[in-house]
């Protein structure tokens, strides 16, 4: 355990509790269920809008237990390869916080899964290690937007924005004091906290959540009526998630599906056929929907204006991803 000293600047390194760590076998176990329920979310909008409700149920039990697979794997590989411990270093200064993965079989870990998922042709794996390898250095800016909550029995710092937690500080019994005091010191210079958002931005970014699937299995349930391929409404789906979770610029490829998409309604909607019963006469295929087509229809069309609306205020910066939100709290 090494630690250092200076005026306005505290740096240490320690070795952080894992499987004995009661908060991030909870974080572990949150983030596996939130994978799962997304996952299991996905595939039932796609089986559901074509009427499969006994696949969907079916995968949510297979994913259910690949999902405590998972858990008991972590658990097994943090205390038996990690050794209980991920070594990592800290330092404090006049600019903010910087969280250093220092362990050699951590980096050696998250590289392989690269690799692995790169060969196996996994993106899951290739994704969770490439995740690995950006979080290995984390920073927060005083210039920030967030507060601290302190855990003096565990001797933690725990750094929240308006609705999550975005960095824990592990400190020794020795320097838990002076980097508390040094931590609310800068904080308080900076009004740091002031920032903060007085409600939090969650509740809005699960209601477009539903929003997105509702619109999505309308998309769908149309597509499957008029018997053109899911495909496109699948990609539409997924970037969609994404452009309101992860990356705004997403709202692009959002756009064009539902280009492709409007495209395909309006080539079934002016489809020439054949009369069956009257020899030689030729009908557009719009002509003989029923109630449930133009249902169906006004439905999808419905789904795509709103994620068209959603999709065109993300890419001019009026809805921001909570993942860029996050990054704009920890000063980044």
């Amino acid at each position: 355990m090494a630690e250092k000293a200076e005026a306005s600047r505290l740096s240490w390194e320690i070795g952080i509790p894992l499987v004995t760590n009661p908060r991030m076998l909870r974080t572990f176990a949150l983030v596996t269920a939130l994978s799962i329920v997304l996952v299991v979310l996905l595939l039932g909008v796609v089986f559901g809008s074509q009427g499969d409700w006994d696949s969907v149920l079916t995968m949510a039990k297979i994913f259910a237990l690949v999902g405590v697979g998972l858990f008991v794997l972590f658990v097994l590989v943090m205390g038996l390869v990690f050794g209980n411990r991920l070594r990592t270093r800290y330092t404090v200064d006049d600019d903010g916080i910087v969280q250093e993965t220092i362990d050699k079989v951590g980096k050696v870990g998250s590289r392989l899964a690269v690799i692995a998922g790169i060969l196996g042709r996994s993106p899951g794996t290739t994704g969770a290690g490439l995740i690995a390898v950006s979080n290995e250095v984390a920073s927060l800016s005083w210039d920030g937007a967030f507060r601290v909550d302190a855990v003096p029995r565990r001797h933690l710092l725990v750094f929240r924005n308006a609705w999550r937690p975005v960095m824990e500080v592990y400190c020794t019994p020795e320097n838990y004091a002076a980097v508390e005091a040094l931590v609310r010191e800068r904080m308080e210079e900076r009004r740091t906290v002031e920032r903060v958002e007085a409600k939090s931005p969650l509740p809005r970014y699960l209601l477009h959540t539903v929003l997105v699937l509702a619109a999505s299995f309308a998309v769908l349930v149309a597509h499957d009526a008029f018997d053109l391929d899911v495909l496109v409404p699948m990609i539409m789906l997924a970037f969609a998630l994404a452009t309101l979770w992860l990356i705004p610029l997403f709202g692009y490829v959002v756009l064009l599906t539902n280009a492709l998409i409007l495209f395909a309604f309006v080539m079934v909607l002016l489809e020439e056929r054949t009369s069956m019963f009257r020899r030689g006469e030729t009908y557009l295929h719009y002509e003989v929907f029923s109630d449930a087509d133009w249902g169906h229809l006004v439905l999808a069309l419905a789904g795509l204006a709103y994620l068209s609306w959603l999709s065109i205020r993300a890419v001019r910066g009026k809805l921001v991803s909570l993942l860029v939100r996050d990054q704009g709290d920890m000063g980044g």
